[in-house]
């Protein structure tokens, strides 16, 4: 195993299980020799909905937004509630085509400046898992990083499990209330609220383009040419009073964020 610079954050992160600096000494060992921008810390429950434990440089306004109404297109939480898998969960695991337009990548990630994340998952008590995200504005993790974090899951791990058996049954990461959790989604509802001014295709077409569909796979459900999408979209564009996709998602999200 490759130790590198982590040998005194291993130790404060030994001596911290137990107690409240639990969670930032395992940010500091994490990410000790692996380059971040920004991290956050985030509770999944199979059944409730997500809590944030803690984050570094990270907007408060942004967790709002993210409880609030991000959190049921988290690829990470689908996964959780779905498959229950731990461990080391790079971003590139979920972001196929269709992923990386829609309202996770395109949306929350890119309001939040962030280009590229990895979770690591751990085990946390009953249906929950704790993860801890590194996240970047610029740069994406190099394969030789997401394996060396692999290959010291089990440190993580322990240490992790080493501070649930010292807290004791009772304990509770958070103090936050927290409710059912809805189920991840794939398609996002368009409010009749929103965008009047569009055509009941036109309403069509944006639903799509919100679920993270390219040119060509619109053209294809909606039985009609390439061209006459984009003839389509030009049109919304104009309408919207707006010239990219990123503003359109903009104009969905920050109205979702007003009517919570």
């Amino acid at each position: 195993m490759r130790m590198g610079n982590i040998w005194a954050p291993l130790a404060r992160a030994i001596a911290a299980t137990g107690t409240d600096r639990h969670v930032d000494c395992l940010i500091d060992l994490i990410g000790a020799d692996i380059a971040h921008d920004l991290v956050t810390v985030t509770r999944y429950s199979a059944t409730k909905t997500p809590e944030f434990v803690k984050h570094r440089r990270f907007s408060d306004e942004m967790v709002r937004r993210y409880l609030a109404s991000y959190y049921v297109f988290d690829p990470f939480y689908a996964s959780w509630r779905q498959e229950r898998r731990l461990g080391i969960m790079p971003l590139k695991r979920f972001a196929d085509d269709r992923a990386k337009r829609g309202q996770y990548i395109a949306g929350f990630l890119a309001q939040s400046e962030i280009c590229d994340e990895v979770g690591i998952l751990l085990a946390d008590g009953g249906d929950w898992c704790l993860g801890i995200f590194l996240d970047r504005s610029t740069t994406s993790f190099r394969d030789s990083e997401i394996a060396q974090l692999q290959e010291r899951l089990p440190v993580f791990e322990a240490l992790h499990a080493l501070d649930i058996r010292a807290r004791g049954a009772n304990f509770s990461r958070t103090s936050a209330p927290t409710g059912p959790g809805a189920s991840p989604q794939q398609k996002p509802s368009i409010p009749a609220s929103l965008w009047p001014e569009l055509s009941l295709r036109e309403r069509e077409l944006v639903q799509l383009i919100l679920a993270g569909h390219p040119t060509a796979n619109i053209a294809e459900r909606l039985g009609i040419t390439v061209g006459t999408v984009k003839n389509h979209r030009r049109r919304i564009y104009e309408k919207l009073d707006i010239t990219t996709e990123r503003e359109l998602f903009l104009q969905f999200f920050q109205h979702r964020t007003e009517n919570a």
